[in-house]
């Protein structure tokens, strides 16, 4: 069973370094559990204070009348491994350490969580933490951190690296009319990692989105494992912030994390069908759509705004998130139009401009666009109330004669049939507006579990979250699995004792898995040269083969484009030149119209990563690459094809054919196998794969092995 089970739901507490002094950190969160509505036993410990808030406080854990479900600690670092014995004897078995000064502050403080992790392993305990700031269950209710929950059964489960956002954003969500279902703070992640979190947010029935925020990634093996599979049924946001010199730097500093490029996290993600956002604001903001809205079947989504800028921001952002606002049918067009004034446009954007009559806004309108079969979601601008009538209320008070709260009162709006439009259509609804929740409006919305947003870009930027979660389930989820080497492969591969392996060796290997390579023969002699170039056919390639030599082109060691044998044998007295007595490969010059690269190569705690990217005189320029982790399965590999930003480049274009996707996904899929099959090899690079008529094939390769 996951840990988290007993964690996230103890039935008693003990909380050491809880006092009766309020400004101590242990005493805040030891307050908050009991504010939070616990229903549970909460044993207070501290060395001196003998009753604790009305409560009796313990001595000694070993004075505790019996062992806890969950031990939290928030005292001096060095006391905590003894604490931790302490309860491991007592018969606790789960724990969360709140005290930092462990592996995130050097050499000192990462033997001292060793050692922690040593007594627990000892005693069968599993902890959150070090250096984290607690857990909230709204469904418990249970808050051990140090703000308190102001909206409980919420929907959306997250698990942070950082104590702040589990913690202290509280108030920033409760304006935002977001609310957590679970929330953990993992810290260090010294017993229990993101991993672990995520599967037990996957498993709960209360969470209907997950958001991470992560600094670092210890399995991501698993992680990968684990999030293709939840992302099937239920929504992963995550923020990375690692990818950077300066955030990784920064996330060892915080929760000694050890972090990876932004490439990697980038294909993980996509492997995983995990939508990646870039600001915690877009973390909160798009896991609560997610959670809260019915799913997006189709990107056409209608805009109905009382004002032009708004309205227009939002359709173009729509368009750059992949989205479409279409041209509302002449039927649609006239079934709206008794609802708007003379002026305004019923073609989407629906434009009222500056329209006060909310009912057309709430009511009418929204009821014939959830009821076209030509819109999948609908986005709305403007809605407001009381916040309005507060501001122009000075303007009205000496005319109208009633006071600023009947002034509010009449100016409510009835949104009773507009909050159950997406239910009862199982279309979403997206609300933007420029006012909070002072608008009696805004926490309608929130109290019905509407998503609101204030900015129309926003709002458009989290509808496109949707569609990608439409797309991400539409995918093929081939688990991959990791195919055996033909015998041949193995044999070739068994009998290398260097570093690095010739061309020539390395596509005899790529040719016994099945990955085309060009035709070609190893010489020794310009006699062979001139046989091998025959044999093929003209025109030729010649050019170095050597394990020492990994650049040959730089180096003036590759000859294209050779049409007789008079130019082959000046082909050959150069290249004779410059490396004397080194054997060269003939090869056929392929005639194609488009390359790529592709490769494998490893980064620290990772699995085989596996590249491709597009290739060519523009490869340095683009530098498009996409990236997954082996082993991959096809549709993972063809999510690479697709992921590149040039894949444009690969359908028909100028007469060309275009490019067999599948035979692209089919070497990618056979690189992982290669690489899941033998650890030796290191790096595998394939540049160029030229284009022929539609068909990939290898026209260069390099391995190296593990020296």
């Amino acid at each position: 069973m996951n840990p988290l089970q007993h964690i996230m739901s103890p039935e008693s507490i003990a909380i050491v370094g809880a006092s009766n002094n309020p400004t101590k950190m242990g005493t805040i969160q030891y307050l908050q559990l009991i504010h939070s509505g616990f229903t549970g036993e909460v044993f207070p410990v501290h060395p001196k204070e003998k009753v604790v808030f009305g409560k009796k406080a313990y001595a000694n854990i070993s004075d505790l009348p019996y062992a806890p479900d969950l031990a939290i600690l928030v005292v001096p670092t060095k006391l905590i491994p003894s604490m931790i014995e302490d309860f491991g004897k007592l018969g606790t078995r789960h724990a969360v350490i709140i005290s930092a000064g462990f592996k995130e502050t050097g050499k000192i403080g990462h033997k001292l969580e060793g050692e922690v992790v040593e007594i627990a392993k000892r005693y069968g305990m599993r902890f959150l933490g070090p250096n984290c700031l607690g857990i909230i269950n709204t469904q418990l209710p249970l808050n051990v951190t140090v703000m308190p929950v102001q909206t409980y059964n919420g929907k959306l489960g997250l698990a942070s690296q950082s104590g702040t956002y589990v913690s202290q954003t509280l108030p920033y969500l409760y304006k935002r009319g977001i609310a957590f279902s679970k929330a953990i703070s993992v810290g260090n992640a010294a017993n229990i990692d993101i991993v672990d979190c995520l599967e037990y947010l996957g498993q709960d029935d209360a969470t209907k989105a997950i958001c991470l925020y992560i600094e670092s990634i210890k399995r991501p093996d698993q992680f990968l494992n684990v999030a293709r599979e939840i992302s099937r049924h239920k929504p992963i946001v995550a923020q990375y912030v690692g990818g950077t010199e300066a955030g990784a730097r920064s996330g060892s500093s915080h929760t000694g994390a050890m972090a990876g490029p932004d490439y990697i996290y980038d294909g993980l993600f996509a492997q995983a069908g995990v939508i990646r956002v870039r600001t915690v604001e877009e973390l909160y903001a798009v896991g609560w759509t997610l959670a809260t809205q019915p799913p997006l079947k189709g990107p056409r989504i209608a805009v109905l705004t009382n004002s032009g800028g708004p309205g227009t921001a939002i359709a173009d952002t729509c368009s750059r998130q992949g989205l479409s606002t279409p041209e509302f049918s002449h039927e649609l067009q006239e079934a709206v139009r008794p609802f708007i004034p003379g002026h305004a446009s019923p073609r989407n954007p629906v434009d009222l401009t500056f329209h006060m009559d909310m009912k057309g806004m709430t009511e009418h309108i929204p009821e014939v666009l959830f009821g076209s079969d030509e819109i999948d979601g609908i986005i709305i601008h403007g809605i407001m109330d009381t916040g309005f009538a507060e501001i122009v209320y000075p303007m009205f008070k000496d005319l109208v004669k009633v006071s600023l709260e009947e002034f509010k009162k009449s100016m409510e709006i009835d949104l009773e049939k507009l909050v159950n439009m997406p239910e009862k259509k199982k279309k979403p609804l997206l609300i933007s507006s420029f006012f909070g929740i002072e608008d009696n409006a805004i926490r309608s919305f929130h109290k019905h579990g509407i998503p609101t947003f204030d900015s129309p870009e926003k709002t458009a930027y989290a509808m496109s979250a949707l569609y990608k979660y439409f797309l991400i389930q539409k995918r093929l989820h081939g688990k991959p699995g990791i195919s055996p080497v033909p015998d041949k492969a193995k044999k070739l591969i068994a009998g290398i004792d260097a570093k690095n392996i010739d061309e020539c060796k390395a596509k005899q290997i790529l040719a016994a898995c099945g990955i085309p390579v060009t035709n070609e023969v190893l010489v020794h002699t310009y006699e062979e040269a001139c046989a091998g170039a025959k044999k093929i056919g003209y025109p030729v390639a010649l050019k170095v083969c050597s394990p020492e030599i990994l650049h040959k082109t730089e180096r003036g060691l590759v000859k294209l484009n050779i049409q007789d044998e008079d130019a082959l044998k000046r082909a050959y007295d150069s290249i004779q030149k410059k490396e004397k007595n080194t054997p060269m490969l003939v090869c056929e010059m392929l005639k194609g119209d488009r390359e790529l690269i592709a490769g494998m190569s490893y980064f620290p705690g990772f699995p085989p990563c596996i590249l491709l990217g597009i290739g060519g005189i523009f490869a340095e320029v683009l530098k498009d690459t996409t990236f997954r982790l082996a082993p991959l399965s096809q549709a993972d590999a063809l999510s690479m094809v697709d992921g590149l930003s040039s894949k444009a480049l690969l359908g028909a274009y100028r007469g060309m054919k275009p490019v067999d996707k599948n035979a692209i996904a089919s070497i990618l899929v056979k690189l992982g196998d290669l690489a899941m099959n033998f650890p030796q090899i290191k790096e595998i690079d394939l540049n160029p794969i030229i284009i022929v008529n539609g068909k990939p094939k290898v026209a260069d390769a390099l391995f190296v092995m593990e020296d």
